[in-house]
């Protein structure tokens, strides 16, 4: 259904009109992936460097400070702290990492030490400008030889900018850079009615909220089929089905 394509107003989502049902899945697919990148991503907000950390509050105290920049303008957020949580409520639209953008909601971020490494465990539900997330993961961040490099581990529900239920359920590696966040890994996730296994590489979201070329997902259902969903850039992705046929089709991406 994604051969023909409308664009819906600020969220950029698409009618389709290919009678190829594989594609449509790809679609949910690569739309699930981006929402992973945006609660990835977040960890961006509160990543704090550790040195001379000797408590978890103490961690805390400066992740807090790292959110207040992080999010702009100043004044979008309201941040409090209690023990080691930080509780990031956005009272009016916020510029966030990656181009996200952030319209309301409440996000908690509970840190903690590990060594050299800090470890954030994100919760809460914010509404974005393409989907609601509900995130439950850890995102665990490393500073080594000037990258910040992460692993992740756990979930998010929430609904994307079609209108589907989607629910990711994953673990991977990346980084946390500058203008990108990049996953890798593999995840179990349903998007409307449809679960598969989900095969991650090289998906860079960038500073304008879209993905870059040359990153791809392949999808696995359960019958054995398998789906490639190659990143063009932007909003481009090509799809192929389990013929080897490819289809152009878009996504939603940026502010």
């Amino acid at each position: 259904m994604w051969r023909c394509a409308l664009a819906l107003g600020m969220a950029r989502a698409l009618l389709a009109c290919s009678t190829d049902p594989t594609v449509e899945d790809g679609l949910r697919a690569a739309e699930a992936v981006a929402m992973a990148s945006e609660v990835v991503g977040l960890a961006q907000a509160f990543a704090a460097p550790t040195t001379g950390l000797t408590s978890d509050v103490m961690a805390a105290e400066r992740s807090a400070a790292v959110a207040q920049a992080a999010f702009t303008p100043t004044g979008c957020t309201r941040i409090q702290l209690r023990d080691n949580a930080v509780r990031v409520t956005f009272v009016g639209e916020c510029n966030g990492p990656y181009g996200m953008r952030v319209l309301d909601g409440a996000l908690v971020a509970t840190v903690a030490r590990r060594g050299e490494q800090l470890e954030v465990a994100l919760s809460g539900e914010l509404r974005t400008r393409h989907s609601t997330l509900r995130p439950a993961l850890n995102v665990t961040v490393s500073s080594l030889a000037g990258t910040t490099q992460v692993e992740y581990v756990g979930n998010f529900t929430g609904v994307g900018a079609r209108g589907s239920a989607v629910s990711f359920d994953g673990r991977g590696v990346g980084s946390l850079e500058a203008s990108c966040v990049q996953l890798n890994g593999s995840a179990s996730v349903t998007a409307g009615s449809e679960a598969w296994t989900v095969l991650i590489a090289s998906y860079n979201r960038c500073a304008g909220g879209c993905p870059m070329s040359g990153g791809n997902l392949i999808l696995n259902r359960a019958s054995g089929s398998q789906t490639r969903i190659e990143l063009t850039g932007g909003q481009g992705v090509s799809v192929t089905n389990a013929n080897g046929r490819a289809e152009a089709a878009s996504v939603p991406c940026g502010g």
